[in-house]
């Protein structure tokens, strides 16, 4: 089989699909690693978090289409100084055993190779998405995020001589 994985800007059209995705991939995560059966960020399941992601002047959003088949999206943050920050990557459950985080993480790498640093923030009970940042992406923790709510967060970094 060759697996084709292209990358397209995403369009309001997407924002269902990619809404149900997100959703789907957020409440997997969170039952893996709590009790509880559905979170995620703010607005991770109503449609306002893709469109504000899509939307925000400062950000690059694509959906992640693997086989003709929308799975999934990433959103890059421009900072000053070729800062950048991975503001969401989320691939459908279904999809998992085809590695396609790591595929992707490398598109982008490829893609915003003039990155001097790039940070991550993951919930601290997403154990599974730790070891991803880590063990196959490079980065390093950086620091702990603790909110007003009593949730907590890690900071992940990847800076330009650990590429």
């Amino acid at each position: 089989m060759n697996d084709k994985i292209v990358y397209l800007k995403i369009s309001p059209i997407d924002y269902r699909i990619l809404t149900e995705i997100m959703t789907s991939a957020f409440n997997e995560d969170t039952s893996l690693h709590t009790d509880l059966k559905e979170d995620g960020p703010t607005g991770y399941n109503d449609g306002s978090l893709i469109k504000w992601l899509n939307e925000h002047k400062s950000f690059e959003s694509y959906k992640i289409v693997y086989n003709n088949t929308i799975v999934g999206a990433y959103t890059i943050g421009i900072n000053p100084n070729n800062n950048y920050s991975l503001e969401m990557l989320f691939i459908d459950p279904k999809y998992r055993k085809n590695h396609l985080g790591t595929i992707v993480w490398k598109h982008i790498e490829e893609k915003y190779i003039d990155a001097n640093k790039w940070t991550v923030e993951t919930p601290d009970y997403s154990k599974r998405n730790h070891y991803f940042y880590t063990e196959k992406c490079g980065f390093v923790f950086h620091r702990e995020n603790v909110y007003k709510d009593g949730s907590k967060s890690f900071i992940f970094e990847k800076r330009k001589y650990y590429l």
